[in-house]
């Protein structure tokens, strides 16, 4: 009886052991979960202190960016729709302050702000329906001057629609793919029959006549002679190289910009006549907008790069942290610094003895433009019912004996009266920005 009453007093040890195991471990882990919720309460008050959680889930959703240390770090795609775009190049001093979800930021651009300033007095004295003004650093695409000016009601920016045909700029496009591609240069000698500015099918063959004309790339760029360019769709670029390299310069692409860009377009049908269409841009449906043409030119002056515009230089929130910093991202290389030189000699010839040659007579003589390599490209079309006409201007400017260069592109919609043309708002822009060269 003993032996049976000890095994029983024996087996009710254990559950006495086994609760006290059980209670010491549990008592390590409440311990060890109270640390850690004392270590989150910190950390939350110093958030809570920087402000950064007094947002409503919706506004955290809005502002975007990301978390880097107690900081909101945005990025370009964050911007959009924050800002006013018309608030900002208006603003006299290149800055403005904004609220946002009951929080201050300060704005800075990168607009010149003398240039910013004389260009909208010069636009905004125009009755033209429609100008958009597109001037930037081909090498940083930093944005110095953008300004829209319309006069019809319900428009949208001019200078980030794409709504507006690419007309004859085009020819940069084509121009450069037969020069990286084709082993053209400026000097190869092409034919055309018929008038220069038609397109007619007669007139995109390879016969030879008395009536042909022999011209080189560098002067039918110049002047800008459709069947030349036609032809080299039809016999050299062809469907493939026209759509390569129209997707090299962003066409079909999205730009990223601090503001909504619409897509420049372009579409190329399985038709020969249309690739001499495109090729030579007498057709409405390849459309581009103003910021793209300036970059299209940048392109040039950049020794074939393509870069991404900004026009923001840097947001601060109310405690002069910066939350977002604009900086420059080069796109991809377009076409060969070699190929690159090569197209400056054909703007140049615009500007010389092309459809320029009149806007910029005696530019040798000027006391600031003969300091400066220019080049560029005029385009003009009418709309379908031929009661608006598109004109352009895109170019370039490089000082010969400096630093720094300038890429811009005008675009100016005419009503039945024509008024100012687009390469004569390029012109003023160019004197002034670069007129310091003054004696």
């Amino acid at each position: 009886m003993w032996h049976y009453q000890g095994c029983k007093d024996f087996r009710r040890q254990f559950p006495r052991k086994d609760f006290s195991k059980k209670f010491l471990k549990r008592s390590l882990w409440l311990f060890f979960c109270l640390i850690l919720l004392g270590m989150g309460l910190q950390c939350f008050k110093v958030k809570l202190s920087n402000g950064y959680f007094n947002r409503s889930p919706e506004t955290e959703d809005s502002l975007g960016g990301e978390e880097v240390g107690d900081l909101r770090i945005l990025m370009k795609k964050d911007l959009r729709g924050l800002i006013d775009l018309e608030a900002l190049c208006n603003s006299p001093e290149g800055k403005i302050d904004i609220n946002c979800y009951d929080r201050s930021f300060s704005v800075e651009t990168t607009l010149d702000v003398e240039l910013q300033s004389y260009m909208l007095k010069v636009i905004q004295r125009s009755k033209s329906p429609m100008i958009g003004f597109v001037a930037m650093d081909p090498t940083t695409g930093r944005v110095l001057s953008m300004i829209d000016s319309i006069k019809v009601k319900g428009a949208k920016s001019v200078c980030l629609s794409s709504q507006f045909p690419a007309a004859s700029i085009f020819k940069i496009v084509s121009a450069a793919a037969a020069i990286d591609r084709c082993n053209i240069s400026g000097n190869t000698k092409l034919t055309y029959n018929g008038w220069a500015h038609t397109l007619y099918k007669n007139q995109l063959t390879n016969r030879i006549n008395r009536y042909t004309n022999s011209i080189s790339l560098k002067t039918s760029f110049a002047k800008s002679i459709n069947p030349v360019f036609g032809k080299l769709g039809i016999f050299r670029l062809k469907k493939d190289l026209i759509e390569e390299y129209a997707i090299r310069f962003g066409f079909n692409q999205p730009i990223d910009f601090e503001f909504p860009v619409e897509l420049s377009r372009i579409s190329v049908r399985d038709d020969p006549y249309h690739w001499a269409e495109v090729a030579c841009g007498f057709n409405r449906e390849t459309s581009i907008s103003p910021i793209h043409g300036a970059m299209m030119a940048a392109v040039i002056a950049n020794g074939g790069k393509l870069v991404e515009p900004t026009i923001i230089g840097c947001v601060t929130d109310d405690k002069k942290n910066p939350v977002y910093v604009g900086g420059m991202n080069t796109i991809r290389q377009v076409i060969s610094p070699k190929a690159s030189q090569e197209m400056k000699k054909l703007m140049a010839a615009t500007i010389s003895c092309g459809t320029c040659s009149s806007t910029f007579k005696r530019y040798r003589r000027d006391p600031v433009l003969s300091k400066l390599s220019v080049g560029g490209k005029t385009g003009s079309i009418n709309n379908k019912s031929d009661d608006l006409h598109y004109d352009w201007f895109v170019g370039y400017c490089v000082e010969k004996e400096g630093t720094r260069k300038l890429a811009l592109a005008v675009l100016v919609v005419h009503d039945k009266l024509l008024r100012e043309k687009a390469r004569v708002y390029a012109r003023r822009a160019i004197r002034h920005y670069f007129r310091e060269f003054r004696g």
